[in-house]
């Protein structure tokens, strides 16, 4: 029988070889195409908004109400807008959401 210790040990050696492999294919003095760099840049903020758009509009695969949530997040465009900083943002959206469920709302 497979425990969840060996699965997860061969999963986690898998994804370091997949990111090993990005290395050593695109290491040294290659340089990526301007498109190819643009299209990774991008990446990152596509995950974080899919992520984000997922919380804020659904629970259990059904529609979200209006709540803590969206009340959070309104908090962290504010400080997104203000700071332009990535680790601003998170920090505020976490710090809102938190009071405001502490606040019962």
């Amino acid at each position: 029988m497979i425990t969840a210790f060996v699965v997860f040990t061969v999963a986690a050696v898998g994804t370091y070889l997949i990111r090993l492999s990005g290395v050593f294919l695109l290491g040294g003095d290659r340089e990526l195409p301007p498109r190819v760099r643009k299209a990774l840049s991008l990446v990152a903020p596509a995950a974080m908004g899919a992520i984000v758009a997922n919380s804020l509009l659904l629970d259990e695969g059904q529609w979200r109400e209006f709540g803590a949530w969206h009340l959070a997040a309104i908090v962290a465009v504010g400080v997104a807008l203000w700071k332009r900083s990535m680790g601003w943002t998170l920090s505020a959206g976490a710090v809102a959401f938190a009071a405001l469920l502490l606040a019962g709302v």
